[in-house]
């Protein structure tokens, strides 16, 4: 009897115990997954990407299709310039609909960094729409620059230098002539076992070629870190030296992790290194690095830095030795040059400023510029091309002006493994001009977006163009004035639609060109012309945004999201001329895109309501430019007082137009507001609000109401010089906005509707360094602070 009934309970017991194999199996498998995922988390937390790698391969072995471990080993790949690889890892990502934001950001710029533009322009756009406009059209716009610029080679050509190693070989200076130094991983006789980097130095040959380089000895040491790049001063009796923690394999750039401190010791006779102290202006919290002394100077150094107060990221900053000391506080060479990216491995040649970017329009990675100088004060920016420059990181370029040729270093495809190597720049075989440095490539953008580089310059005349520096947009109207500095005669200029002026110089003689725009901070520099053609020698002349004045008149959108006050005078244009006849853009059949611009008819139906203005200019624009708001309504000209303004409409309430111009705002028409117009052509209904049915009548247009304003606000602060405030960086908070009040123009965060988002803002702003940051209530008499 007892065992008839134990082998039934054996069976149920066994039975049960298979049951459960598979999900007992399963926890330590999920176990596992989660353990290396935290493991390589932190590994590429701590910028170990090698390491990292490996953790997140594991994890995969546990969970092939997980999109956090495929998007960070792209990350990772990324910041070992494996691009091939991340590629593929972020394209398994992509696979999933679910991707974050940073994965979608990711897989762009790798994109971008193989030189496929075409296809990474979609993905920034994406990335607009969906996260950040700002930075999204920004890199748009910088896709399109790349696909124009890839092939100008601005009059150089790149060598790759025999002496790179299969190791990083980097941070080329030129202490004397005939000798080249530079740092370098790779393993030689004195090799501790331990991968690194320190100077070495090769002897220079008439033609750039270097002979076998050798070990720099110096008799300094340091813990914890490694040395270099190096800078001697002109008189080499001081050097300039980072110590820093580059990882060999690792991109050298700031988003790969790495630290820097800036150096400044004697040389002694016999070339040691004494007396070694940091600079007063090292912190603890933040990088200081990539120094060079200025040429034929040894009392101003250029270096980088990410310290506080900065526009973003790394910046370039300059200081001064008095005879006593350094500068404690190092002074930013201003936003000409510095953005909200980072800005590297500065190198002053006595006229102008070079040094590399991300951030502004350029092939990809870090792209070398050089900025002119009018005094201290950087200008106009150029882009050195595309034998300087590649879909890589290209950095520490040095330059000689007198022979036109130079070093750079660059991770390119064309060097040994992923690793950074030295190129040799010269003339380009055939090229006979001597232009100044970047001249024959242009400023930042040679021509502004939208205008054709082909136009012809009539004969013996010379052009330059004007350009908002933060849209890369012409701006019309501008007023330029061109001074000869021997007698003082001046010509006065203005801009056409194109942002072009026109004028006649002497060879051989120095101007002073004058650029003032309505809305704009003026500009003022010095032009010398040389001896031959140079029928674009006034370059593109980059104007910020900012100066008190009202709105800008060019007809392109911006980057970002600052618009107007709602005022008044916002709200209602300036009265029309008598009977205005607005021009439409005729729709095509069935509803779809709208047909190109006819200027010789009016609207079929003009109806009374609200539109919303896009933008005004004194010159007819070619509305096609604007097709992209066409399906919130129709797009149309009005003219009035001498001008033509592009507007979008019509709508029967001020909501319906309030809807649209945020949405013309979000696709980067920034100064986008609402007008009341009595001829606006009727926009056409939206999927969201079909039209009504036929035979019912349409609702009577809703009264205007009164202009409205925002519940709660953050003030930012009132300045006197509005055009050094950095509006970018500001309307990171939010909706950024101005008033005008006496002498001064005070920013401000608008549209908030708590007072719990207004302290919020408030204290983001005063972590981003606006001091005098407040948050405000409305109440029936006017703003109070909470």
């Amino acid at each position: 009897m007892f065992g008839a009934t134990y082998i039934p309970v054996m069976n149920h017991v066994f039975k049960t115990l298979l049951f459960l194999l598979p999900t007992l199996a399963a926890v330590p498998l999920a176990a596992q997954f989660r353990s290396e995922m935290r493991t390589a988390d932190k590994q590429l937390e701590l910028h170990a990407y090698n390491l990292a790698i490996e953790s997140y391969r594991r994890a995969l072995d546990y969970r092939s299709d997980d999109v956090e471990a495929l998007s960070r080993l792209g990350h990772a790949h990324r910041m070992l310039n494996q691009l091939d690889t991340a590629r593929m890892y972020y394209e398994r990502a992509m696979a999933d609909r679910r991707v974050d934001a940073e994965t979608l950001l990711g897989y762009a710029q790798t994109l971008r960094g193989l030189g496929e533009y075409a296809q990474a322009e979609p993905l920034f756009a994406a990335y607009a729409r969906e996260t950040d406009p700002t930075v999204g059209n920004h890199y748009v716009t910088s896709t399109r620059f790349a696909q124009q610029q890839r092939n100008e080679h601005a009059g150089f050509q790149a060598e790759r230098m025999s002496i790179n190693s299969l190791a990083a070989d980097f941070g080329a200076s030129v202490p004397q002539p005939g000798r080249l130094v530079f740092n370098s991983g790779r393993a030689d006789e004195d090799f501790d076992g331990m991968a690194g980097n320190r100077p070495y130095v090769a002897n220079l040959a008439a033609d750039g070629t270097a002979s076998d380089p050798v070990p720099l000895s110096f008799g300094y040491r340091i813990e914890n870190g490694f040395i270099g790049p190096v800078s001697y001063s002109p008189d080499g009796r001081t050097v300039l030296f980072s110590r820093n923690n580059f990882t060999p394999g690792t991109r050298m750039v700031p988003e790969a992790g790495i630290t820097l401190t800036l150096m400044v010791a004697d040389v002694n006779p016999e070339g040691r290194w004494t007396n070694v102290r940091p600079l007063p202006f090292n912190g603890n919290d933040f990088s200081t690095g990539y120094g060079t002394f200025a040429a034929n100077d040894d009392r101003t150094i250029y270096f980088a830095s990410d310290r506080p107060g900065g526009y973003g990221g790394y910046d370039i900053y300059r200081a001064s030795f008095d005879g006593r000391g350094w500068d404690a506080v190092p002074e930013n060479v201003g936003p000409a040059v510095n953005s909200r990216g980072n800005e590297i491995t500065p190198f002053f040649d006595g006229n102008s400023l070079f040094f590399s970017s991300d951030w502004h329009h350029g092939l990809g990675g870090y792209d070398v510029f050089r900025a002119a100088m009018e005094g201290r004060r950087p200008t106009t920016l150029y882009h050195m091309g595309a034998a300087v420059n590649s879909s890589r990181d290209d950095l520490g370029f040095l330059f000689d002006p007198t022979a036109q040729t130079g070093y750079v270093t660059s991770n390119r495809p064309a060097g040994m493994a992923s690793s950074e190597d030295l190129y040799y720049i010269s003339p380009a075989t055939g090229a006979t001009e001597n232009r100044p440095a970047g001249a024959d490539n242009g400023p930042v953008t040679s021509v502004p977006e939208g205008v054709s580089a082909d136009d012809p310059v009539p004969f013996g005349a010379v052009r330059g163009y004007v350009t908002d520096i933060q849209t890369n947009l012409p701006i019309a109207d501008a007023t330029v004035v061109i001074t000869r500095r021997s007698d003082s005669t001046s010509t006065t200029l203005t801009t056409d639609v194109n942002g072009a002026y026109y004028t006649s110089v002497q060879p051989y003689t120095t101007y002073d060109v004058s650029v003032d725009a309505f809305g704009y901070a003026p500009m003022n520099f010095p032009v010398t012309t040389g001896g031959g053609q140079q029928s674009d020698a006034f370059g593109n002349i980059l104007l910020l945004p900012g100066a008190a004045g009202g709105t800008v008149s060019h007809p392109a959108p911006t980057v970002g999201n600052e618009r107007p006050a709602p005022t008044a005078a916002n709200d209602r244009p300036a009265a029309p001329a008598p009977a205005p006849r607005p021009v439409v853009t005729e729709p095509t059949g069935g509803g779809g895109p709208p047909a190109p611009a006819t200027y010789d008819r009016p609207a079929a139906t003009p109806a009374p309501g609200f539109a919303v203005q896009i933008a005004s200019v004194s010159n007819r624009p070619n509305l096609q430019q604007f097709e992209n708001l066409s399906t919130f309504g129709r797009v149309y000209l009005q003219e009035a007082d001498g001008r033509f303004k592009v507007r979008l409409g019509g709508y029967a309430d001020r909501e319906a137009a309030q809807g649209a111009a945020q949405r013309a705002r979000d696709l980067g028409y920034a100064g986008s507001f609402v007008v009341t117009e009595e001829g606006a052509p009727a926009a056409r209904p939206s999927p969201a609000a079909p039209a009504p049915a036929s035979g019912t009548p349409a609702p009577p247009p809703a009264p205007a109401p009164a202009a409205t304003q925002a519940a709660f606000r953050v003030q930012l602060g009132a300045f006197g010089k509005p055009e050094n405030f950095d509006r970018e960086r500001a309307a990171t908070l939010g909706t950024l906005r101005t008033e005008k009040r006496g002498e001064l123009t005070v920013f401000f965060i608008d549209d908030l509707t708590s007072a719990d988002q207004a302290r919020s803002v408030r204290d983001r702003a005063l972590e981003m360094g606006y001091p005098g940051a407040y948050a405000l209530q409305l109440t029936d008499t006017g703003y109070r602070k909470l």
